[in-house]
Formats: structure tokens, sequence, C-alpha cells
């Protein structure tokens, strides 16, 4: 039996800088490694802004006029940002706000905005047909089946208030209906979930929060689940973010305690940490490192490997050092508002069994047949192994359709987790 032994060691240097807002040339380049590159970039990838010339390449010096021009659209879209990006969006019309001034744009009060109520969301149709050797993959237990079939009619809805410049409000409710072979027919009708509701306060580069998370731990093999009741504290600035979560799920008897810690060495480069641990460490006491990678022009490459050395994990697998990992390619990618835009990818996956009993790794990072049983909506890091294909295609405005091939088997590879599906978005 393979073992496997990670240490994982990551030396993080935290640099806190003022810089002076002296009264400099409004023409004069900035310098290429100033910080405002880093932070415009990530502003940019969040699809916040598109830079002074339509475009920012992140390839050139820009002058200080140029980068306000930019500052001044991230603060006109201010309300599409996260939290860390509002912290980045500050940062920036602080450091220009002379050049901001010039422009006419009134960073002064950015942060004691009042922003109004934002309300929009997803409706998904999902097409599923999984074969897997029990049945404890899926909702209604006791059959004993090879195959199951379902179709699944979803509508997500995100709710968003910026009460003033430190205090805000997001959440998400979920509707769910359901059929398939297995006389399963109207599961969720008429449920509405609160999957995510919490209030936040932004004190400089710090936010401090408390009520129901949907939290994606590091590259989402750890945790990434909704209901989530508990804490959470966040810092982030143009390099570095870490979160740390004291959380427990609505309908287990579980705490946990989760953390991850995400720097940039470059505009396309960052690595991350992560922990989740249950209080008691029983089923969870796992550690990983990820990364992701965009160096390579239409190429998108994101992994991620991990250990639970909780005892049961090890008892299950049979194993010293019970592992999970992924590595997943991807080409390009649907645009919701570009019609014909077009993305593929290709995904390597392999999880000990016993590593996530819980399903709570990301449905994104982790897609297998436990897509209608699991908190986390779709993802299992679990006795399975194998690789995953996938296509999306933009065919209207705001109408995305996707679909996946997962060839998968257990990680002794005697039995089956095939899973085929097609999904149809639209966005409002």
């Amino acid at each position: 039996m393979r073992k496997t032994i990670i240490t994982l060691i990551m030396l993080v240097t935290f640099c806190f800088a003022s810089v002076a807002a002296a009264a400099a040339n409004p023409f004069s380049d900035v310098p290429a490694n100033h910080w405002a590159y880093g932070a415009v970039k990530k502003l940019a990838d969040a699809g916040i802004i598109d830079g002074a010339d339509g475009k920012f390449n992140g390839d050139k010096t820009l002058t200080r006029y140029e980068i306000a021009q930019i500052v001044a659209r991230a603060v006109a879209r201010e309300d599409r940002a996260n939290a860390a990006n509002k912290l980045l969006i500050n940062k920036l019309a602080k450091e220009f706000d002379n050049e901001l001034k010039t422009l006419g744009v009134r960073v002064t009060s950015l942060e004691n905005k009042v922003g109004p109520l934002k309300i929009d969301g997803w409706f998904k149709y999902r097409y599923e047909n999984a074969e897997t050797y029990n049945s404890v993959y899926f909702t209604k237990m006791g059959y004993d089946t090879p195959t199951k079939v379902r179709s699944r009619n979803e509508i997500w809805v995100n709710i968003a208030n910026q009460f003033d410049g430190t205090t805000r409000f997001e959440g998400s409710l979920q509707n769910e209906t359901a059929s398939d072979n297995l006389d399963d027919s109207g599961i969720g009708s008429g449920s509405i979930i609160v999957k995510k509701a919490f209030m936040a306060y932004q004190a400089g580069q710090v936010e401090l929060s408390a009520g129901r998370f949907f939290p994606t731990i590091g590259k989402g093999t750890l945790m990434s689940t909704p209901l989530m009741d508990g804490g959470h504290v966040a810092f982030a600035n143009s390099r570095v973010s870490a979160n740390l979560y004291a959380i427990h799920m609505s309908g287990q008897d579980i705490n946990y305690k989760a953390g991850d810690l995400q720097y940039n060495f470059s505009k396309d480069f960052n690595m991350s940490l992560a922990y989740v641990a249950d209080k008691q460490k029983a089923y969870y006491d796992s550690a990983a490192v990820g990364f992701e990678y965009k160096g390579i022009p239409t190429i998108a490459l994101t992994g991620e490997y991990a250990v639970n050395r909780c005892d049961f994990a090890k008892t299950k697998s049979g194993l010293d050092d019970p592992y999970a990992y992924f590595i997943k390619a991807q080409y390009k990618g649907a645009n919701p508002f570009e019609v014909g835009s077009t993305g593929l990818w290709v995904q390597y996956e392999k999880a000990a069994d016993g590593f996530d009993l819980y399903a709570n790794a990301s449905p994104n990072a982790w897609p297998t047949a436990y897509n209608w049983s699991a908190g986390s909506g779709g993802g299992s890091a679990n006795n399975l192994k194998g690789f995953s294909y996938g296509v999306e295609t933009t065919l209207a405005q705001r109408m995305v359709l996707t679909a996946t091939y997962n060839p998968l088997k257990s990680f002794n590879g005697q039995t089956e987790r095939k899973l085929i599906t097609g999904q149809l978005w639209y966005l409002f």
C-alpha cells in the first residue's frame, strides 16, 4: 500500500508600507514593481475593470493619470466587488486621490457610500446519469441499482446590501425540485433554503462577520459548503488574503475550524495553504497546499494536494497518510455575456476512502456522483480516482450550456463512479 507523507512549508512575509500621497506628476510613469499593478490586475481578473485602454495587459508601465482612469472605473463598479476587492479599490483610491480629483471622481464618499439592495442569481436545469456501486450516493436510500437518472430544476437568488462604508449584508436563497427513475419525484418541491446569510464589518484591511456562510477553503479540496453557521475573520491586501472560520454545519453535529492563506507571487501565479478540522478531529484533520497558474495564454492550471490525518480516515483507507489531490487544465471559458465563447477542461482526481466522509469538497474541484446528497451540492473528495472532462459554451446573452463526463472508479479501481451531466444556466 502506497504511503504518502506531505510537508507543507510556505514562508510568507507580510509587508505593510505606507506611501505618502504627495503631489506627484500625474503623467509620470508608475514604477513597474509598484503594488498598484497587481491590484489592478486582480480587479481586472474579477471582471470589475478592463483597463485604461479598454484592456489591461499588465505588460507595460502606465502613468499615474492612466491608472487613475482605471481606478475611476473600479469606483463606479464598486458594487460588483467582493469584500477583498473592495479593500483594493479603497486602497487604490487613496493612492491616486489627487489624480482622481482631477478627473472629477468623488472618492471621499466611497468609504461612507450607502449602496442599494442588489439582487441577482441564476436558474439551472440539470440532467444527471450516474453509475455507482451502492445507494449511499443518492438522496433517498434503500435502492440497490447500478444506474440512476435524474433531472433537476434549481433557482438561486443572491441578495446583498452595503449599508455604509464598513457594514454590509450578503445572503443566498435556493429552491430545487427533482425527479428520477427511482420514484423520487418532487424532491425539494416548495422548499426555500437559506444557503448563506451574514453581516460583515470592515475595519481597514480586516473584516469581521457572523451568520451563515458558504466558505471555499484553499482550492476546494477540504471545503466548499453552504449552511455553515458561525464566525469569520478575513484579511486582504494586494498580495495576501487570509480567512479563519469557526463554524457548525446546519443539520450536522459537527463543529469545524477552517482557514486558508493565499499568496499572489505574480499576476499569473498564486499558492494557497488550507486547514480544516472538526472539534474532536474525529473525521477531519486535514491540510492542503494548492496553486493556480495563468501564465500560458488561454490556459489555466489549478491543483491541490491534501492529507487527512484523523484516525477514521487512516482506518478506513488503510493508509498512514490518507490523501487526495486533483490537477485541472482549462482552455478558455464561456463568458455569459459573449455569445459563442467556449471553454474546455480536463482533470485528474484521486482521493482515499474516508478522506471526505461528509462530502464537503467543492463540486467545481471535485465533480462526482455524490451530487444530490452532499451538503456541498455536488462535491466529494472520497474513495475515487480518474479523469473528468467538460465543455461549456454561451448560447445567448446570460445563457450557458455545460456538459461533463466523469468516468471515475473507486480508489482501489474495483467499482464504478461514472457520471454524465448536462446543464443549462440562465443568469439574471
